[in-house]
């Protein structure tokens, strides 16, 4: 066939266009150098309004995320949204909420608070020095070493000419995750207090710099170890891919990638739904622990149903393969948390 004098040809191969797309190379004719604008509306586009596969995944994938993965790896792709973009979408979907929802993913919690340490309430204070003393008195009577006190004793002293806070011999840190609270107030550590904290934290085998940040910059711990969140999700799928691989080891890698990349995504938003639902009701007592239960119970529902459907598997093979899963997941969360924690401040 001869080419016509104004017959466009593609830009990569060379090839004569006789449509959008390249007969030769399969690359569109579309010109990128456009608008910005066009970089979102493209985004869109492409995961929401792309022929309505999106909604039409998001139904089965919560109807039940291990049919669509297997129907999605035996070939049934023009009429779903690929795995790893829907939980790209779904994953950017759930940060942007957990933000405007005001959740710290990782928190810290600083006790005594900076309102009950700033109050200075003469009861409060003998009360925090009492707990001290007592247990002090039990060690002794254990026939222990008195327990390593760093900082200032509670009182006056707590706070520093400066107007900071300042250290207390009975001050703790937590670090826990999803909480709708405030960011704490830092404590000021004086050098002596900081070497003090340093030989307490490794005569326990913790890394003393997890302390230190947590405690002088709560704000600045937080922002970086909630930054390497998306890092820990991706290890997780990880994880979830390879206690499936070894639990179904005659099952392909890339099946097990696809199986895992579609859970999570069903996986998120019950999550999300359970952190709102639990603060939302936080007033009445218990809700969180049994919102959290009932989270966790569908979870596990929706894990043993999708092993079936996409695995084959039977309903007894299934059930006694859901413990080990578990019990394996939760143990890579617990590590990929503490690294999550570890890694920013070391």
């Amino acid at each position: 066939m001869t080419d016509t004098p104004n017959q466009s040809r593609c830009a990569d191969c060379g090839a004569a266009l006789s449509g959008p797309f390249c007969g030769q190379c399969g690359q569109s004719d579309q010109d990128i150098r456009q608008p910005v604008r066009t970089l979102f509306t493209d985004f869109v586009g492409d995961a929401f309004v792309w022929d309505g596969r999106i909604w039409r995944t998001l139904r089965r994938l919560f109807a039940n995320p291990g049919a669509l993965a297997r129907a999605y790896a035996n070939g049934q792709r023009a009429r779903w949204t690929q795995p790893i973009r829907l939980y790209l979408v779904i994953s950017l979907a759930f940060f942007s909420l957990m933000a405007l929802a005001g959740v710290r993913v990782l928190a810290v919690t600083i006790t005594p608070d900076a309102q009950t340490v700033r109050a200075q309430d003469a009861e409060v204070v003998q009360q925090r020095r009492d707990r001290l003393d007592q247990a002090i008195a039990e060690a002794a009577r254990a026939g222990n070493p008195p327990p390593q006190l760093c900082g200032v004793a509670p009182g006056p002293d707590e706070l520093a000419e400066n107007g900071a806070l300042r250290l207390a011999q009975d001050t703790s840190v937590l670090i826990t995750l999803f909480q709708f609270t405030p960011t704490p107030e830092g404590r000021e550590l004086s050098p002596e207090d900081a070497q003090c904290l340093d030989t307490l934290m490794r005569s326990a085998g913790l890394p003393a710099e997890l302390d230190r940040a947590a405690l002088t910059d709560p704000q600045g711990f937080e922002t970086r170890t909630s930054a390497a969140t998306g890092q820990a999700l991706i290890l997780m799928l990880a994880v979830f891919a390879l206690f499936n691989l070894m639990l179904h080891p005659r099952t392909r890698i890339i099946e097990h990638i696809i199986y895992a990349l579609y859970f999570h995504a069903a996986l998120l938003p019950v999550v999300a739904a359970a952190l709102l639902g639990a603060h939302l009701l936080n007033a009445l007592p218990g809700s969180a622990i049994a919102i959290a239960v009932l989270a966790n119970l569908a979870s596990l529902v929706q894990a043993w149903r999708a092993d079936r459907a996409f695995y084959g598997s039977s309903w007894y093979g299934a059930s006694l393969r859901l413990p080990v899963l578990y019990i394996g997941y939760v143990t890579g969360l617990v590590l990929a948390a503490t690294l999550l924690i570890l890694l920013p401040v070391l």
